[in-house]
């Protein structure tokens, strides 16, 4: 058995490539002779899934050929797009609609025992969608598994109960989830996979809004969940969530629930002076969180560096950021190193990991001229094989092209539609 080291190779023609492999496959022989699987090392940007306005048109746009490589119809325009775990599909959440559909992006990865083997084919829609009242909530653990949690309904007749449906690529393909978990009752809530463990929540009687109050510990037990018990930490006004590492981080009303993964499950709370409603990670930065959340009038976002490692919270104040200041569009690179935020007025500031902490590198002012006033708001996706990030300009109807290491403009493409949500599909690297 031959060893391959795909990082090492060097770049190949994606044309030749695709020929290649296509005449690889077409005699559909388990015989095949692999030889030569070298050469089936792609090396591609990926592909960027962009959706429309108030349409059900998803454009599939070739970093490769900077063309627009297919446009897939969905049923209905989504709510929101995110990428599956390994990176293969376009996951196309359709909220009011009751339903999640699923696109191949067409760059993917097969495990052949002995060598990675990558291809690049038609993006398609898969046949599959998954259902269930109002699916909200989006988790993923990189490279293994996501969850999607429908937050059902409480006022249909009979009510629709929330719960949680757990996928791989694998699934996707197969179509089907690996896993499911149903509560019994509807909820605004989050259902956060880790290896088997699923942290789903729970609302006491006594909660002072609609929003979750604990977390429960369940283990996954075939295509099911057992509970465990409840996590003891109360967490009023939860909302947002991640993990990475050994921990999982969740916003609540005056802090951020800290649970650690181990041979025991440990939970506790890391106070903030002001509400996290959204958290922020990275696979590639184990144990590190950015929460932040609006508070104060007039409303200005507040965030804090979260150390799960540590069980600890410090604020964090990007350069510039004055009262009034809101996010509207956020996300990490492919490194996890850098982090970049678009605030209300249009300018980009990037924040970098340095030592424990974050300190702004690069503030480009007025990146986004005119801010809409309602949504769609910009957009943000991460390239995750090259150092690129991308916005939406929903005004200016335009795809903003960020190199994420030398923190510059590098384009301005425009699209002639107003773009509503982006995410990036492809190998990772």
């Amino acid at each position: 058995m031959h060893t391959f080291d795909r990082r090492a190779l060097g770049g190949r023609c994606a044309a030749l490539i695709l020929v290649a492999a296509l005449a690889a496959c077409s005699g559909g022989s388990d015989s095949d002779d692999h030889g030569n699987d070298d050469a089936f090392t792609l090396d591609t940007s990926g592909r960027l899934a962009i959706a429309e306005q108030n349409s059900a048109v998803l454009r599939i746009h070739d970093l490769d050929t900077q063309v627009n490589e297919a446009t897939r119809t969905l049923e209905n325009a989504p709510s929101a797009l995110y990428t599956s775990p390994g990176g293969r599909y376009v996951v196309a959440m359709q909220r009011t609609q009751d339903q999640v559909q699923f696109v191949d992006g067409g760059i993917y990865t097969e495990d052949h025992g002995d060598h990675l083997h990558d291809y690049k084919r038609e993006s398609r829609a898969m046949p599959w969608k998954l259902t269930g009242p109002l699916p909200t909530h989006y988790d993923r653990q990189a490279g293994k598994q996501a969850a999607i949690f429908m937050d059902g309904r409480s006022t249909a007749s009979p009510a629709q109960n929330s719960s949680v449906h757990v996928f791989t690529d694998a699934s996707i393909a197969a179509g089907a989830t690996t896993a499911r978990l149903d509560l019994g009752f509807a909820i605004h809530g989050l259902g956060e996979p880790v290896d088997d463990v699923m942290l789903a929540v729970h609302r006491e009687a006594d909660a002072t809004d609609v929003l979750p109050t604990h977390l429960e510990l369940y283990r996954r037990s075939g295509v099911g969940y057992t509970r465990e018990r409840r996590l003891a930490t109360r967490c009023d006004g939860m909302h947002g969530s991640f993990s990475s590492g050994a921990s999982t981080v969740v916003g609540c009303s005056d802090g951020v629930l800290l649970v650690t993964h181990g041979s025991t499950v440990l939970d506790r709370k890391l106070a903030t002076a002001t509400r996290v409603g959204t958290v922020a990670g990275h696979p590639k930065l184990p144990n590190q969180f950015i929460g932040y959340g609006n508070a104060a009038t007039p409303a200005t976002t507040r965030f804090y560096a979260i150390d799960g490692a540590t069980g600890t919270s410090a604020e964090v104040v990007p350069t510039d950021w004055v009262s009034g200041r809101i996010v509207r569009a956020a996300g990490f690179d492919r490194s996890g190193q850098r982090w970049f935020v678009l605030d209300n007025a249009g300018n980009l500031t990037v924040l970098q990991r340095q030592g424990t902490g974050w300190a702004t590198v690069r503030r480009i002012a007025a990146l986004v001229p005119t801010m809409p006033s309602a949504a769609p708001f910009p957009a943000f996706s991460a390239n995750g094989a090259r150092d690129e990030v991308y916005l939406t300009d929903p005004t200016a109807r335009q795809l903003l092209i960020i190199d994420s290491a030398s923190l510059e403009l590098k384009q301005r493409r425009e699209l002639g539609f107003v773009a509503s949500a982006i995410t990036w599909v492809g190998i990772e690297r």
